[in-house]
C-alpha cells in the first residue's frame, strides 16, 4: 500500500452558528455552539486514511485535555500517530469559527502547531524518506514548510502544498513542490498583479486553483482544464471542505490516477462533506465517494 505523510496542524474547532455575524462592540445572540476536531493537517490526514490510505502525521498537540483528545481521535481515524509531539507548557491548537448561512469565519490561536519546528522535521527524516507523498499546508512556521519542500525535492518525494491560510512564499519553493493547491484569494497573495490565465500558464500540471462551487482549474501545457464542482442541493459548512479535497486529490495521485481524475476525486469527496456539519466528521469514507463520479 502507498504511504503519505501530512505534516501540519491539529486543533480543536470552536464553532458557534448565528443568523448574525456581530460587527465591531455589537454583541448577539447565536444559535447554538459545538466543538469538532480539526486542524488543516489532521483534517488531510482523515480525508486520506477514509479515502484508503496508510497516513502518518507529523505534529504536535499540547499536554492538555484537548491534545489528549486530539491524539485519540486521529488514531480512532487510522492515522499514525509515532510522529506527533505532545508538548509540555504549551496549549493545544485551536480555531474559532463562526458560522453563518452555510459560509464561515475563521480564527486560528495556532499553540503546539507554532513548535513544529526544522529541528523536529529533522528527528523524522528516516521515517519521511519512506512516503510516497507528502502533504502540508500554511498553519505551521514558514520556514518549517520550507524546510520540508527542500528535504522533499532533494529525496524526490511528491509533494502537495496547499497554501493555506494565505502566506507569501519565494517562488523557489513553489518551483520545488510536485502540486500547488491555493484558492483563488490564495493565488492573488502567491502571484500579485498577475491573472489567473497568466499564474496558472506559468505552472502547467502543478498549479491547481480552487474556485468554490465552480471546481477546480489548471493549464495542460495547451489549454485550461476546469474540472466542475458537484452540484450540491444544500450547504450545511464548508468548513474542511478544501482540506477534503486535497485529501482526495491525494489519493488520486498515489493511486496513479491521471490529473483531471484526481481533481474530479477531491471535488466528489468535497462536495459530500459540505452536506454535515465540522470539518471532520463530513468527511465521506471513498466507498461513498466512488457512488457519485
Amino acid at each position: 500500500m502507498k504511504k503519505a505523510a501530512v505534516i501540519g496542524s491539529i486543533s480543536t474547532d470552536f464553532v458557534v452558528t448565528t443568523e448574525v455575524i456581530p460587527n465591531q462592540g455589537e454583541t448577539v445572540v447565536g444559535e447554538s455552539f459545538q466543538t469538532f476536531f480539526g486542524g488543516k493537517g489532521a483534517n488531510q490526514a482523515i480525508a486520506l486514511s477514509r479515502s484508503g490510505i496508510d497516513v502518518f502525521m507529523l505534529g504536535a498537540v499540547g499536554e492538555d485535555s484537548f491534545g489528549i483528545e486530539l491524539l485519540e481521535n486521529l488514531k480512532t481515524n487510522a492515522v499514525n500517530t509515532e510522529m506527533i509531539q505532545a508538548v509540555a507548557k504549551s496549549e493545544s491548537g485551536s480555531a474559532h469559527i463562526q458560522i453563518n448561512n452555510g459560509d464561515n469565519r475563521i480564527v486560528i490561536i495556532p499553540g503546539a502547531n507554532n513548535l513544529i519546528s526544522i529541528d523536529v522535521i529533522k528527528q523524522y527524516q528516516k521515517e519521511l524518506l519512506t512516503m510516497d507523498l507528502i502533504v502540508l499546508q500554511n498553519e505551521i512556521p514558514m520556514e518549517t514548510v520550507q524546510h520540508i519542500i527542500d528535504f522533499c525535492f532533494e529525496h524526490q518525494i511528491k509533494t502537495i502544498y496547499n497554501p493555506a491560510p494565505a502566506k507569501e512564499i519565494d517562488e523557489e519553493f513553489i518551483e520545488k513542490v510536485t502540486y500547488i493547491t491555493p484558492n483563488e484569494h490564495e493565488t492573488a497573495l502567491l502571484f500579485k498583479g498577475e491573472s489567473l490565465e497568466k499564474s496558472l500558464r506559468r505552472y502547467p500540471n502543478k498549479l491547481i486553483v480552487t474556485l468554490g462551487e465552480q471546481g477546480a482549474i489548471f493549464y495542460d501545457g495547451e489549454k485550461e482544464v476546469l474540472i466542475p464542482a458537484h452540484k450540491v442541493a444544500k450547504v450545511v459548512d464548508t468548513t474542511g471542505a478544501g482540506d477534503t479535497f486535497n485529501g482526495y486529490f491525494a489519493k488520486g495521485i498515489l493511486d496513479g490516477l491521471s490529473l483531471e481524475k484526481s481533481l474530479a476525486l477531491g471535488n466528489a469527496a468535497s462536495a459530500l462533506a459540505i452536506q454535515a456539519k465540522g470539518a471532520q466528521d463530513g468527511i465521506p469514507v471513498y466507498e461513498k465517494v466512488a457512488e457519485t463520479l
